[in-house]
């Protein structure tokens, strides 16, 4: 079964790390994706720009509006995602629990909806 885990990032927190911690903490970042790659629960990732770059797009009765951001108000942002394979919700908890992202944030970790034109496209 696939999980999404949803990085929320605190910049404060990521604001406080020297050069060197950033390096550090990227390292750590690539050997956990190994370490999933060689558990075969790795299935993707992906780093996000800051919420300051993104535009929200909008439909409401057929009227498109668009907002560049930050839009929300909340201390933590939306850092990244990660895809996982994990045999239920709770081994993909614990898969979040040992990442280091946790530790400048938190991890919404959400099971896939079943949608089975979804799992055709993707071959599954």
């Amino acid at each position: 079964m696939r999980f999404v885990c949803l990085y929320r990032i605190d910049p404060e927190l990521i604001g406080k790390l020297t050069a060197e911690e950033l390096k550090e903490f990227d390292r750590q970042n690539r050997d956990d994706d190994a370490a999933l790659i060689a558990r075969g629960h790795y299935v993707s990732a992906l780093a996000l720009a800051d919420a300051a770059d993104a535009v929200v797009v909008r439909r409401r009765a057929g009227k498109v509006s668009s907002t560049d951001g930050p839009y929300i108000e909340t201390k933590e942002q939306l850092g990244g995602l990660l895809i996982i394979e994990a045999r239920d919700l709770a081994e993909a908890v614990e898969i979040a629990k040992s990442g280091p992202m946790a530790d400048y944030g938190s991890v919404e970790v959400r099971p896939e909806l079943n949608v089975s034109w979804q799992r055709e496209q993707q071959n599954r």
